[in-house]
Formats: C-alpha cells, structure tokens, sequence
C-alpha cells in the first residue's frame, strides 16, 4: 500500500466515524490537495476552497498566539451556516473534516486521536521527518482528543438578555457598554467589540494578567485575521461565517481559546442620504478550564443582546441559531 493510500484509509476511518461529516481534506499549509475522501451530500462542496479556507483559518490567529507566548495551536472550529470545519495541523500538513453540526455534535474524540496517531506516523514518513518517537506522537494525539472533549463540555448556559431596559437609539455606545459590563460568568479573559478597521469600539481585560499584547492590539489582530477568512469565504456554497474558534496550548490544564463572532452593524452616522452603517465583531480569549459551551452559550448572549439593541442583521441572528443548535445535543 502506498503512502497515499494509506493516507486515505485513515481519512476514510475518521469520515466513517460519524454520518455528520461529509468531507476529509489534507493539505499543505498553503492550501494544495494532498488526499481527500467524501460521500455524497445535499451540500454542495468545493475541495479546493475547503483547503484554501483550511490554510487560513490555521493561520488567521497565530500572530496572536505568538504575541500571547501561547503555543501551539491545536485545533480550529470554523462555523458556516451548513456546516463546521475542523482544522488541525499535523507536521507540515493541515486535516480539515467538513462536519455538519445540524446532524452531530461534537466529534468522537477517541476514534479522530487514533486516526490522528496513524496519521501523523505515515506523514513523517512522507515528509521525510520521522524521527518523531511514539511518545511524541501520543502527545500530540492526546492534546487533540482533550481539546475535542473540552470544546464539547461543560455547563450550559441560560439563553439570557443583557440588553437595558431602556437606552438612547441615538447613543447607542453607553448600552452596549452595559451589555459588557453585565456578563454574569467568569469564563473570558479579555472580551471586545471591533469595527471593521480594527478600531476597539469596547473591551474589558478581566484577567488581571499582565498579557504581554495590549487588549486594542490583539482585538485588531484577531478582527483582521477575521475579516480575511469571510473574504476567502465569500459566495462559498457553505454560507456565510459565522464564529471562528481556534484552541492552543502545551497541555489540557493550558489551552486558551479565541473566539469571533459576527455581532450586527452599527450606524456611525445618519444623514439624508441614508446611514453609515458597518459590520462589528465580537472577539473573546478564554481559558478552557470551564469548557467550550459555557463559552459559545455566553458569546450567543452578549451579541443577542447587542443586536437587540443595533437592530437586525442576518448573519448575526444565524449565529444566534447555530448556537442553539449545538447545545441542543446532549453533552457528556
């Protein structure tokens, strides 16, 4: 058996695992095919845009894991209003599964960790690196099977309002301010909202660490990162972008977590002409320490309630959804 097919046997294992997933893609880090296995779906699939959004949601925050002193990244979750791409990079090469949340959720960690061993020992050989040791390999496996199972657990949260009760339609800032000031669960480290360019439009560093980035500075650098992967997804079968969550650490008592989120638009200025209105994100950094859906359950929280107060935009209200949707399985 070549090395391409055995690459391929083990990505057939990981798409026989779940009936959710509807494409295996690995590539490099730029973004070019190496194998890929799939089944039939009523959702309509690009392989070559799969491995291009791939190469940027790997990439889209590691300028602040490394500003953080954070490494390395493990494991990325971006979500479309079909589905979910899961992105980890082994060696030199990105593994993408094409997951449709509204089916199953989250993964099977342990039979994706046995893959991933395999895997990971046929790509040294591939690449020419293997002199990687069997506990080295078991490290990196077990740092992808905890990330999976910490993303999927923890407690729920209500599905809550922090919007004021009343507030100025045309000072919008001050209530949103109230919105942030409200969060009633300690699992953020640093949260904001950003427009467009990049300008922090609020934010609160609630950690008390001395982070060597300033929280302006990472907020800009995760909002651009973002901004890129809707461009690269723009007009993709898949929908629009809805969260992008990446996870990185040496160890499952030390994986941080970023998260953006679209979170409406905001009018700047109101003229004759019309309003000048531009999209804003939602950017938080947390520790896993609580798990992933108490963090994805107040990220819905604090952006339904901004958007109560900005008014209605589609592609927000369909992260509101997806949300719902993933914590309408039953966690472990």
């Amino acid at each position: 058996m070549s090395v391409r097919e055995s690459l391929i046997k083990h990505l057939t294992s990981i798409l026989r695992a779940s009936e959710g997933t509807v494409l295996v893609v690995l590539c490099d880090q730029n973004g070019l095919s190496i194998a890929k296995i799939g089944r039939k779906s009523d959702i309509d699939l690009n392989p070559n845009q799969i491995t291009s959004l791939a190469s940027a949601a790997f990439s889209a925050s590691e300028e602040n894991w490394e500003d953080l002193k954070i490494k390395d990244q493990v494991i990325s979750f971006s979500y479309f209003d079909k589905v979910c791409l899961v992105t980890i990079r082994i060696n030199e090469t990105l593994m993408t599964i094409v997951h449709d949340y509204h089916k199953e959720w989250p993964l099977d960690a342990d039979n994706l960790a046995t893959a991933m061993y395999y895997l990971k020992q046929k790509l040294s050989e591939f690449f020419g690196s293997g002199d990687e040791s069997e506990r080295e390999i078991e490290i990196f496996c077990d740092k992808v099977r905890s990330a999976i199972y910490l993303f999927g657990m923890g407690s729920e949260v209500p599905f809550v309002s922090y919007k004021p009760e009343i507030f100025e339609p045309l000072n919008l800032l001050p209530s949103i301010r109230t919105v942030l000031d409200s969060v009633q669960n300690p699992i953020f480290i640093r949260y904001s909202l950003v427009s467009p360019s990049g300008l922090t439009l609020d934010a609160r560093d609630v950690s008390g660490q001395n982070l060597p980035i300033t929280i302006e500075a990472f907020s800009a650098n995760a909002n651009v990162a973002f901004q890129k992967m809707k461009e690269e997804s723009e007009g993709s079968s898949i929908g629009d972008l809805l969260c992008y969550i990446a996870i990185s650490g040496k160890d499952a008592e030390n994986f941080y977590g970023l998260i953006t989120c679209p979170s409406g638009k905001i009018k700047f200025s109101i003229s004759e002409k019309g309003s000048n209105a531009e999209d804003i994100s939602f950017i938080g950094l947390f520790t896993l320490s609580y798990g992933g859906i108490p963090v994805i359950c107040e990220s819905r929280n604090i952006i339904y309630s901004i958007l109560q107060i900005l008014g209605e935009e589609r592609t927000t209200e369909n992260f509101i959804k997806s949300v719902n949707v993933l914590t309408s399985f039953k966690y472990d």
